[in-house]
């Protein structure tokens, strides 16, 4: 997605970051999850990825490991972040694990919303969905806006 397709101020604000040094945009781990950006809805305040379930990212049981789960959710609820508000850090993630994802589950999607803002603290929650809907994890994130701005 480029960065014509987000408002301007978000545009601006991305490409802001993008020419600070340290950061890199998007996140290796992003690329690495070969994750892929599905929809962004600017009022709705919700960004939509899908990721594949990969053989290497399975526990000994053959499941994808919860800590992939969570990677997963963590690069949708990121990206969301810094299209609702000034650059911030996460704070807490609690994750749900409801249903397991086994290898006969191609791709998940996750599906993640800001649910608001108190003071310096945003809140945001995540549903991971197999392709029929069915609901297998579900997150919520409290971040913290930064006080420096790059």
């Amino acid at each position: 997605m480029e960065l014509s397709a987000f408002p301007p101020e978000f545009a601006q604000r991305i490409q802001a970051l993008m020419t600070h040094g340290d950061l890199k945009l998007p996140p290796p781990i992003f690329t690495e999850m070969q994750a892929e950006v599905i929809d962004l809805d600017i009022v709705a305040k919700t960004l939509t990825v899908r990721f594949p379930v990969q053989a290497r990212y399975q526990n000994p049981m053959g499941y994808m490991q919860g800590g992939m789960i969570a990677a997963a959710i963590d690069n949708v609820i990121g990206p969301l972040s810094f299209i609702v508000a000034e650059p911030n850090v996460t704070k807490s993630m609690e994750v749900q694990y409801l249903r397991p994802i086994s290898d006969k589950i191609k791709q998940i999607t996750v599906v993640a919303a800001f649910a608001g803002q108190q003071d310096r603290e945003l809140t945001f929650v995540a549903d991971v969905l197999r392709d029929d809907g069915t609901r297998l994890a579900q997150a919520r994130s409290t971040n913290v806006l930064l006080k420096r701005k790059f």
